[in-house]
């Protein structure tokens, strides 16, 4: 599939409702060679941006639970991927961090959220894993994971209008 486009709302369709970006995911049960190939596009897709850290599957209009997350600036490490996230535990610090979205691009938000996160997943080919994660990584697993059940990081902002514009989707 190559490199998808992503779907982004301009500033007056944040709050639309009528969007991929705000159903529930399905969950994934095949593992095949066409999954392969989305999570191949995925990746290559979240590698192609300068700025992106995560990409879930419907942000490219694919309505799966599937997100992938690489926190490194040139992206040579490796990819994480997870399919069929669940959040087994939510602890920690309330954290605060500026948070952003490739699908409502040209500004960010602060949100908290806890800064440890422990979840359940499958890795790209069906095998269950489990990881403890703490920290930026659980704010960008949260945000994929809200992504995956409709939810957009706006939804957990106190208040809409603290939106700050900013200029790195350029």
């Amino acid at each position: 599939m190559g490199i998808l486009p992503i779907i982004q709302l301009s500033r007056t369709e944040f709050n639309k409702k009528d969007t991929i970006l705000r159903e529930l995911s399905q969950e994934v049960n095949d593992f095949g060679e066409s999954f392969q190939n989305t999570v191949d596009s995925l990746i290559e897709t979240l590698k192609n941006s300068k700025i992106a850290i995560g990409l879930s599957a419907p942000q490219v209009g694919i309505p799966l639970k599937l997100s992938v997350i690489n926190l490194n600036e040139n992206k040579a490490e490796p990819t994480l991927i997870i399919v069929n996230p669940k959040i087994i535990s939510i602890s920690g610090k309330k954290d605060k961090k500026k948070e952003a979205c490739m699908s409502l691009p040209h500004y960010r938000g602060e949100v908290e959220r806890r800064d440890k996160i422990n979840i359940s997943f499958q890795d790209r080919f069906g095998k269950p894993q489990t990881i403890n994660i703490e920290g930026f990584l659980a704010h960008v697993i949260a945000h994929e994971i809200d992504h995956l059940e409709g939810i957009l990081y706006i939804e957990r902002m106190k208040n809409l209008s603290d939106l700050e514009p900013v200029d790195f989707f350029k």
